[in-house]
């Protein structure tokens, strides 16, 4: 049980950021991004509890992803922050209106671009961890990269 603790511990301390970061993005309420990072660790801990992770980064991904969206199934949306409020996004300050732009961003192509630009995954990492071919992933990239060039000169 300690050597489960002491996993949970690592995987806790280095993924805590990129897990938080991918909640605000995608819920875009800092409360929903709280609720949906505890029960992603929640579910890594019952996880760790059955047997050990393959690929930890990956797995957190994709449930985060997922959880991210049943918050959209299952909850009523709650009012918002403004992006000024969110204080906790570790963007440098060049990055912070990129970083609005990208938030803006359809929710397919936002969680695309996060992933490949910000977590420094390939298409394929991302296909994976999304469930879609990297095909598709390529082709989200495309057009999330037009529409992010188009708010830009817009």
């Amino acid at each position: 049980m300690e050597d489960i603790s002491v996993k949970y511990r690592e995987y806790l301390d280095e993924h805590s950021d990129m897990v938080t970061r991918l909640c605000l993005i995608h819920t875009g309420s800092l409360t929903d991004a709280e609720d949906c990072y505890q029960n992603v660790f929640f579910k890594l801990y019952k996880a760790m509890k059955k047997g050990e992770i393959p690929n930890p980064k990956a797995w957190l991904i994709k449930v985060t992803l997922n959880e991210c969206r049943s918050i959209f199934r299952y909850k009523l949306r709650r009012p918002t922050l403004s992006l000024d409020d969110i204080s906790d996004l570790p963007a440098a300050p060049a990055d912070s209106e990129l970083m609005q732009l990208v938030m803006e961003l359809p929710p397919k192509y936002r969680d695309v671009i996060y992933l490949y630009y910000y977590e420094e995954m390939t298409a394929e990492e991302i296909a994976e961890v999304s469930g879609t071919k990297a095909a598709t992933v390529r082709s989200q990239l495309m057009r999330g990269r037009e529409k992010l060039r188009g708010m830009l000169q817009g």
